[in-house]
């Protein structure tokens, strides 16, 4: 990920049924198409305003209302890749599955905390008449738009998949200032940057230990001993872990647990295309959560685990 600079490069418009950062950590289409498309002018940093659609799923406080915005990294995904088990129920409860399932990943994101209606920000970009091309195409507000979406007063909230904010930011201060500096990493000061260098990267299996029926809302199965799993890669596992667990409150009694990891793979490319073979193979014997979370058996997920290809020095 380049530096970023001190005011976003472009802010693209978009609207939703709400504003989620915290359990969908993703921009969604429904077709490759559109996606693709904002991928070839996208940059990393630029930033999309968010807006409540004008439908029944929205609302109607939300409506035409400036919702929050939320900066991306330009890079494919799925919606399941960066997308929390509420999340994904959601989408399933309103029969959404198919919906916005080609994503792009969030990194950061600000709510708005005052009622704003868009004609007060994007007054030329948006039309009513054009809600649902502008849905579709994701249009870039002119720079006169920009300055008055950087007057906008935020609150920095978590995202999905992201470490998580803690009060540490300031609220309701405008976009301009939440947005400069780059938010830092816990504990520390100044500017947010990221160095991504390949190298020995590890696949790792980890149990949530605790109630995983209750974290996933449903009740536990009489003598069903079935866990939360996450399968996934890092090139630190204890500094992961430690992410992970960050997003709960410390007197939660429910904490991931210690990975079982590989060997060492020589690069990122080559973890991920193994967690990708658990992913597949678990499928068929693990109940899919989405993206890298499974629940069953331990000893089963275990067993998929160890016959990854590279997982063990001496199989595989």
């Amino acid at each position: 990920m380049s530096v970023l600079p001190v005011r976003p490069r472009h802010i693209w418009l978009r609207s939703f049924y709400g504003f989620g950062p915290e359990e969908d950590g993703y921009i969604g289409w429904t077709e490759p198409g559109p996606r693709d498309r904002m991928l070839g002018k996208v940059e990393d940093g630029d930033l999309f305003m968010i807006y409540g659609a004008t439908s029944a799923e929205t609302s109607k406080a939300q409506r035409n209302r400036v919702l929050g915005f939320l900066q991306i990294e330009p890079k494919p995904i799925r919606d399941v890749d960066k997308a929390s088990p509420v999340g994904i129920k959601r989408k399933q409860d309103h029969g959404w599955q198919d919906k916005w399932t080609h994503a792009i990943p969030v990194v950061r994101a600000w709510r708005v905390n005052e009622p704003i209606l868009l004609e007060r920000v994007a007054p030329t970009t948006y039309r009513p008449e054009a809600g649902q091309a502008i849905a579709v195409w994701n249009p870039e507000l002119l720079p006169e738009e920009v300055d008055l979406a950087l007057k906008v007063r935020v609150t920095e909230t978590s995202v999905f998949g992201e470490p998580p904010i803690f009060g540490t930011v300031p609220e309701r201060v405008p976009l301009a200032q939440a947005y400069r500096p780059s938010r830092a990493f816990p504990g520390g000061f100044g500017e947010r940057t990221a160095l991504y260098e390949d190298g020995p990267t590890q696949l790792y299996l980890a149990p949530f230990i605790g109630d995983s029926f209750a974290l996933l809302g449903e009740n536990k199965p009489f003598g069903d001993k079935s866990v939360l799993l996450k399968i996934g890669i890092s090139n630190d596992h204890v500094r992961r872990l430690g992410e992970l667990n960050s997003g709960f409150p410390p007197t939660c009694i429910g904490r991931w647990g210690k990975p079982t990891l590989s060997e060492p793979y020589p690069g990122r490319k080559a973890a991920e295309d193994a967690e990708q073979v658990f992913k597949d193979a678990a499928k068929a014997r693990l109940r899919s959560l989405g993206g890298e979370f499974f629940l069953g058996d331990w000893d089963t997920a275990h067993i998929i685990f160890a016959n990854i290809p590279g997982v063990s020095r001496f199989g595989g």
